[in-house]
């Protein structure tokens, strides 16, 4: 049983058949979150290795997979050790762009499997004072690395129309020109600077909209995107890929939207006309009914999976 408060992972429980994991498997989460992924190959043996920048989830996956699993943590920067050749799970405290400088320096084997998720984890969007979420008012913030300097109050402060208009678009949000055009006039009246602030403005603009989700769902997800470079992180992630993986291993991506399953897509057609990897599913797959049973989260989810032939 998933506790409520915990995350739960697309495709988690379709993972050991997808990937084959079994005893002696090795496996690269890239992305722990509440360790869902981690979780599954964990019980079937594998060994772990996890990253995640985000100190509070690393934290937390711990606590839900504890006591059945102890990791070794890892800081990259500071870490001077070996790692042990028979470990169990390894959590590296890390971006997953700095990941081939990462698994040299460790001197890590070559993986059988890799997944990447790109969507933040229900806690990642709900926890007070990250300003991801709509429901509660507090500062417009969004990074997940507060080493990051840019935050989303900042991007409202400065853009200009046609820059806030592409960066709506980003997420597919259909009224980008008119929400970029009132955000431009109000600041000059009062700066938007909390979520409350800009959900209703967005509300307002799109009170005759229908839908199931939340009318401002698309703007901040847009803004969490550029706040976080996803995109120019997606981009530097997948050119690491193909090096990192055992000829005829598999490579998974889990995107939330258009734009991102994009760009997995159209990495994984340049790998495959330069012979390096090869898709396994030329559309998306989607989760199943049996999933949208357990988490309506997870509705918009869509996983590449690719292999690596040389």
């Amino acid at each position: 049983m998933t506790p409520p408060d915990r995350h739960f992972s697309a495709f988690k429980n379709e993972l050991t058949a997808l990937y084959g994991f079994k005893p002696g498997f090795v496996f690269l989460d890239l992305t722990l979150g509440d360790g869902g992924h981690t979780e599954e190959a964990l019980l079937a043996g594998c060994q772990v290795v996890s990253f995640d920048v985000d100190s509070a989830a690393i934290e937390r996956a711990i606590g839900f997979l504890s006591p059945r699993f102890t990791p070794l943590v890892i800081d990259p920067e500071t870490f001077t050790g070996q790692i042990p050749a028979n470990f169990s799970w390894l959590i590296i405290r890390s971006n997953f762009t700095q990941v081939t400088s990462v698994v040299q320096k460790l001197g890590l084997p070559k993986f059988d499997g890799i997944m990447a998720d790109l969507g933040p984890s229900q806690y990642q969007v709900l926890a007070p004072g990250r300003g991801f979420s709509f429901s509660v008012d507090e500062p417009l913030d969004m990074r997940l690395d507060k080493a990051l300097g840019v935050t989303a109050a900042d991007l409202l402060a400065v853009l200009n129309e046609g820059e806030l208009f592409d960066l709506f678009t980003l997420a597919d949000e259909p009224f980008a020109k008119p929400l970029a055009r009132i955000i431009v006039q109000q600041r000059q009246k009062n700066p938007i600077k909390t979520t409350k602030q800009l959900a209703d403005l967005v509300s307002r603009v799109k009170r005759h909209a229908s839908g199931k989700i939340h009318p401002a769902t698309q703007v901040f997800m847009a803004l969490r995107m550029v706040v976080n470079l996803e995109r120019e992180n997606i981009r530097e992630l997948m050119s690491q890929v193909p090096d990192l993986l055992k000829k005829g291993g598999l490579i998974g991506v889990i995107s939330f939207h258009s734009g991102e399953d994009k760009l997995v897509k159209e990495f994984f057609t340049l790998m495959e006309t330069e012979g390096r990897l090869s898709a396994i599913n030329n559309k998306p797959i989607e989760p199943s009914d049996r999933e949208l049973l357990i988490s309506q989260r997870t509705r918009s989810a869509k996983l590449r999976l690719a292999k690596k032939i040389i």
